[in-house]
């Protein structure tokens, strides 16, 4: 994946040693883990998303991001109702 300069993922790049042969491959994790802990709490409702929950509860919508990656949330996308999330806003 392109990482565009001014991204927050700029810069992120580090080295994997491939098991199989040895090989050094650069890769990119998207999966930093929060270490912040948050005492707000919240139950996703129908039709909320990531970044509506983000603007209404942090005032920016595109940190949705600091949303995901506070409950390891895979699939942002696949967000359902009733599911319990830190947020870390």
């Amino acid at each position: 994946m392109p990482i565009f300069a001014g991204s927050r993922y700029e810069g992120a790049q580090f080295s994997v040693v491939d098991e199989r042969n040895g090989e050094h491959k650069k890769c990119l994790h998207l999966r930093i883990p929060s270490a912040s802990y948050s005492e707000t709490r919240h139950e996703v409702k129908p039709g909320e998303t990531l970044d509506f929950l983000s603007f209404r509860l942090g005032g920016q919508a595109r940190k949705w991001w600091r949303v995901a990656e506070a409950n390891d949330l895979f699939w942002p996308l696949g967000l359902s109702s009733g599911t319990r999330l830190d947020m870390p806003l």
